[in-house]
């Protein structure tokens, strides 16, 4: 065996370590890659060249030390964008500085806020060091240190591979889920879709502000803002530099699971329903409130809007007492769960509850059924003049009213509230209290006697499903979602195929509101 052949084994032998040695020398394991190929080609070709076979390591590593000197003063010839007085726009451009000036804008819009202030203080604007100090009320010597931070962040960061994440091109959309006292102002806070995908990114990961910006595909300045207003809204937690969503999420594949789990209790669920409407009708209408007298379908709706209350509220005493001190407080002050649900998981989803007291203690109870409506808990939600307006009439006080309030009556007739006979008239039933507290017990006996059981255990393996998709840290808040979130599989699929079964029809009497009722406080 030649000595070249003999010393090319050894090369062999040792590519592995001159790997790991280039590793550690380079910032990617393509450059390292690169580097080894580069030294392994030199001992190669310089084999020849060693006289004595003990002397073969020290010359490897002579080798190895002299070519990755050559590729560092490579890399340090290589043409970089420095941050100068002026940062050219795009016309200005030349071919070649094209791709530098993209990665040190790219850069600029990572920088956290005081070092991306400071930047553009000084180099865009042409502020002194003295000016921006000022500007940002901090030392010149700070104002120095920040914009040698800056500089030194960026040139790192350009060097980097900065890959974009999923939610960047595919955004998803959450549904702010709300169960608790109102006014339910985590609706409006979480409309934002950018508030969305931030809670998103977060929620599986522990993510800088960096980081949300390229899994969002936003620029940080963008993002800013509305990572701040979560955070102190406590929907994210802030540790150190990093954020992490502090509300549950159902996404889609967790809702799924959820819903097959859910299959084997609804029909029967279903079953017990339509036997209790059957059986209860004539009960419900003995306790003589205003509007017994309604159709069966109406009279049929209104005793199944006090039966998927009382399922979704099952375990609490919340028609009893409406208390809530057990909820947990939100950033706003209300007692209340917060979640976020995927699209997808809320195809079923169609009813939405209301319950809104009237300054004067009487109180509203809608129930939508939103794939066909006959009126909507936003009708009145939040409106505490037809509110008002609308109790006073319940109470029969129709005298008096003012131009405005007439203005009012005459919104809630076009939408089927009230009607005009020899006076006003509500079309919904209208309970005292006493009649509302009897009904209450009727339906919360049928459903702890003969539901209890079926609602327990479709809770059980919905908590089960939820525990598997929620990160160790919100753990504790699964079991609440869980028992909350239920009004999807235990109230909306149930009342679904009792509609197919037409035990309730959506053919509306076309006076009466079949899903709404006014409970008198006196």
């Amino acid at each position: 065996m030649t000595n070249q052949n003999q010393y090319g084994e050894k090369i062999a032998e040792m590519s592995k370590t001159i790997f790991l040695y280039c590793m550690s020398k380079t910032h990617s394991r393509q450059e390292a890659e690169d580097l080894s190929q580069d030294i392994l080609c030199e001992l190669i070709k310089a084999s020849g060249n060693i006289r004595d076979e003990s002397a073969f390591y020290g010359f490897m590593w002579a080798v190895a030390g002299n070519v990755y000197k050559q590729w560092v003063r490579k890399q340090t010839n290589r043409k970089e964008c420095e941050l100068t007085e002026d940062i050219p726009i795009e016309d200005t451009l030349h071919e070649e500085e094209d791709t530098d000036i993209y990665l040190l804008r790219r850069e600029l819009t990572l920088l956290s806020e005081k070092y991306r202030r400071a930047t553009i203080l000084y180099y865009v604007d042409k502020k002194s060091c003295l000016e921006i100090a000022d500007i940002l009320g901090i030392s010149e010597s700070m104002v120095k240190y920040l914009l040698f931070k800056a500089r030194q962040i960026m040139k790192e960061g350009m060097t980097m591979e900065r890959k974009l994440g999923t939610l960047s091109y595919n955004p998803i959309t959450l549904n702010p889920m709300y169960n608790g006292s109102g006014p339910n102002r985590f609706w409006d806070f979480m409309q934002s879709k950018i508030r969305q995908n931030i809670v998103n990114a977060c929620y599986n990961d522990t993510l800088t502000a960096e980081q949300i910006s390229l899994e969002t595909g936003i620029p940080l300045p963008y993002l800013e803002d509305d990572l701040r207003a979560l955070w102190e809204k406590e929907i994210l937690i802030k540790d150190g530099t990093h954020y992490k969503t502090n509300v549950l999420i159902i996404t889609a594949d967790c809702g799924e699971e959820i819903k097959r789990a859910a299959v084997p209790f609804q029909d029967k669920i279903a079953d017990k329903i339509e036997a209790f409407l059957d059986e209860k009708l004539d009960a419900f209408k003995s306790i003589g409130f205003m509007g017994a007298d309604f159709s069966e379908n109406t009279l049929r709706w209104q005793l199944m809007t006090f039966v998927m209350t009382a399922i979704t509220f099952y375990g609490t005493d919340i028609m009893e007492t409406n208390n809530l001190e057990d909820y947990p407080v939100t950033a706003w002050g209300e007692h209340a769960y917060l979640w976020l649900v995927e699209n997808s998981y809320l195809e079923n989803h169609i009813f939405e509850f209301l319950h809104d007291d009237t300054e004067g203690g009487d109180s509203v109870h809608v129930v939508d059924y939103r794939p066909k409506p006959k009126g909507s808990h936003m009708d009145l939600y939040g409106n505490s003049r037809d509110k008002r307006i609308f109790c006073d009439i319940a109470h029969g006080k129709c005298e008096g009213f003012s131009e405005y309030d007439l203005e009012a009556v005459a919104e809630l007739i076009r939408k089927g509230y009230v009607v005009k006979e020899d006076t006003f008239r509500v079309t919904t039933p209208v309970f005292t209290k006493v009649q509302y507290e009897e009904v209450v017990a009727l339906v919360k006996t049928f459903v702890e006697e003969e539901l209890g059981e079926l609602l327990t255990a479709l809770e059980q393996s919905a908590v089960k499903v939820l525990s598997e998709h929620t990160p160790k840290h919100l753990q504790s808040k699964v079991k609440g979602i869980a028992s909350m979130d239920k009004m999807e599989s235990a109230v909306c699929v149930p009342a679904g195929k009792l509609i197919e079964r037409k035990v309730l029809s959506t053919a509306w009497h076309p006076l009466e509101m079949p899903t709404t009722y006014i409970v008198l406080h006196k």
